[in-house]
């Protein structure tokens, strides 16, 4: 019997990155690990992250081995706990996905620069190619929060490691921008991490994407208060790379919003799209499946109705000539029905930034306090605050 060769999977042209404070460990569930990092292994499925930085982990070594059990055959965990409180403090970890990585080159390898506040994770991205990742919990204290980024920048350079991205939960914002209302943070923190950041190089690309958006990924319950504690830094050298920036709830239970990016690796070769299928979502769609019915019954209709074969009028050519049919019916109710999700989806976003930028503007200490997206007054359900 002829060995069955094994096909290398060709690396990514796309990876996407995210970071997400969860916020502990989660409820313990009648399996072996908890409902929070069972909705994790699906999110991270589901969006296709390549890798999520996460902070607040909680995961000891027993249960850093029970995730790697449980879903080892896709995705891989690695973790640095918080060596005084690892089942109730801080902790840093990393979720990559194998199947939106390389599976030639580099071995993945997590180096631990602060237990329990600060890691990096090198994952291969090509054959020939890395990608290095600086994963950050910083303390929420403006005094240990400067100190902190001294000492990572300390690790960085004993150790000779130059990350490409940093990404995680920073707990001090840049820009008084990035607070709602508006405020500057204690000028030690801002001060100690611009030195880290201008030594690697490191850019805050999603604010010169969007220098007037006005996004948060962390409200406090108590005041209504929001702030951009989230956030990735990508080299100088990358950010012709970047794109497709997103900050948006992940679907874990956590106070915080997941913000995330895509880089783009132009050294690989590009791949076709593949074979046109039929969109599933056509399959429930009643104006199609009216279109598909007619013209089956008017296949079978000229099937029945053939009484002489010829090489261009016989059943291969009528159901070929249905197939094209078929097909150029579900481009086009795709299009429609695409266009309309598109325009749908963009009045959304529109209302959202409005609501962040009226929110700038006035200062107003309450988002609550704003009327809702789709109240009961336009006819809709609410579904969000504008």
């Amino acid at each position: 019997m002829t060995p069955r060769l094994s096909r290398r999977q060709p690396p990514p042209l796309v990876i996407r990155l995210a970071t997400l404070n969860v916020n502990g460990f989660g409820r313990a569930t009648s399996g072996p690990t908890s409902d929070k990092w069972l909705t994790i292994n699906q999110l991270v499925k589901e969006r296709r992250l390549a890798v999520l930085a996460v902070q607040e982990a909680h995961l000891t070594p027993s249960r850093l081995k029970t995730l790697n059990e449980l879903f080892g055959d896709r995705l891989a965990f690695y973790a640095s706990p918080d060596p005084v409180n690892p089942l109730g403090a801080g902790g840093v970890a990393f979720v990559t996905n194998k199947r939106c990585l390389a599976t030639a080159g580099a071995p993945t390898v997590m180096c631990e620069l602060i237990p329990g506040r600060a890691a990096v994770l090198t994952v291969p991205w090509t054959a020939t190619r890395t990608l290095s990742l600086l994963n950050v919990y910083a303390p929420n204290r403006p005094g240990d929060n400067a100190a902190f980024w001294a000492a990572v920048d300390r690790e960085l350079s004993e150790r000779h490691i130059r990350p490409m991205v940093c990404l995680g939960d920073f707990n001090f914002v840049e820009s008084p921008a990035d607070r709602m209302p508006s405020r500057p943070d204690p000028a030690v923190s801002v001060a100690a991490f611009t030195t880290l950041r201008e030594r690697l190089g490191l850019t805050d690309s999603w604010r010169m994407a969007h220098p007037d958006a006005r996004e948060y990924t962390y409200c406090q319950a108590a005041s209504g208060s929001q702030s951009r504690l989230d956030r990735v830094y990508i080299s100088r050298a990358l950010r012709h790379a970047a794109a497709d920036w997103a900050i948006g709830p992940a679907g874990v239970v956590t106070d915080h919003s997941m913000a995330s990016v895509s880089l783009a690796n132009y050294q690989t070769p590009e791949v076709g799209r593949g074979r046109w299928t039929l969109p599933l979502g056509l399959l429930d769609d009643p104006p199609f499946v009216g279109t598909m019915r007619s013209l089956g019954m008017r296949l079978q209709n000229d099937l029945n109705d053939l009484r002489e074969r010829t090489p261009t009028h016989n059943p291969q050519t009528l159901f070929a000539a249905f197939k094209v049919q078929l097909r150029n019916a579900a481009r086009e109710r795709h299009k429609t029905k695409a266009a309309a999700q598109d325009r749908k989806i963009a009045t959304l976003r529109t209302r959202l930034h409005w609501r962040g930028s009226k929110l700038s503007v006035s200062g107003a200490a309450d988002w609550r306090a704003l009327p809702r997206i789709g109240s009961p007054a336009s006819g809709s359900a609410n579904t969000g605050y504008e």
